[in-house]
């Protein structure tokens, strides 16, 4: 389980979406959109309904945002984050694997993309390249070649932890803001 785990902002966050039924997200994906908004470029306000698609009461909004701002002291601090699944690329658990926690992350990165994107547009794509191609969200069909490497794959996977914390500085590091 991830270190960022506040068992009550975690209970807030999973019974709400539980209660929405299968269409809506799992802690997993939740926990992926979590850290592309904590790793990513700095939002002034997250609207979690548009992002999601979903209504989202106030009290969830703020065991969110709590439990992003966690995940960026975790980061801050130097600390690894922990995935709340496997880092195994070929396993599925019905949202509460590998490609659903990339999906969620995708789906920070969506949410602001121009800016994910902006500085170094062909470097992030390579950084982002794991997040994309085991979440399945695009069908080109280079990924499929890609995806049936698995040894390649499965080291993608494995270096998911350490893309955060590169990813992170990126946009959070010393020098992110120098425009020299």
């Amino acid at each position: 389980m991830s270190d960022i785990t506040n068992p009550s902002l975690k209970n807030t966050v999973r019974k709400h979406f539980q209660s929405l039924g299968e269409d809506a997200p799992t802690w997993t994906e939740l926990h992926g959109l979590l850290c592309a908004l904590a790793v990513g470029p700095a939002f002034d306000d997250i609207n979690y309904s548009e992002l999601l698609e979903l209504d989202v009461p106030e009290n969830v909004k703020a065991a969110l945002n709590d439990l992003c701002q966690r995940l960026e002291s975790q980061l801050t601090s130097g600390e690894p984050i922990n995935l709340p699944c496997l880092l195994d690329p070929y396993q599925e658990e019905d949202g509460q694997d590998l490609a659903s926690w990339c999906a969620g992350f995708m789906t920070g990165v969506f949410a602001d993309e121009d800016t994910w994107y902006q500085d170094d547009e062909s470097t992030m794509a390579e950084m982002l390249l794991p997040f994309v191609l085991i979440s399945g969200l695009d069908e080109d069909e280079a990924l499929d070649d890609i995806w049936n490497n698995t040894q390649l794959v499965r080291q993608m996977a494995l270096s998911i932890p350490d893309l955060l914390e590169e990813l992170f500085l990126v946009f959070h590091g010393p020098d992110s803001d120098d425009s020299d």
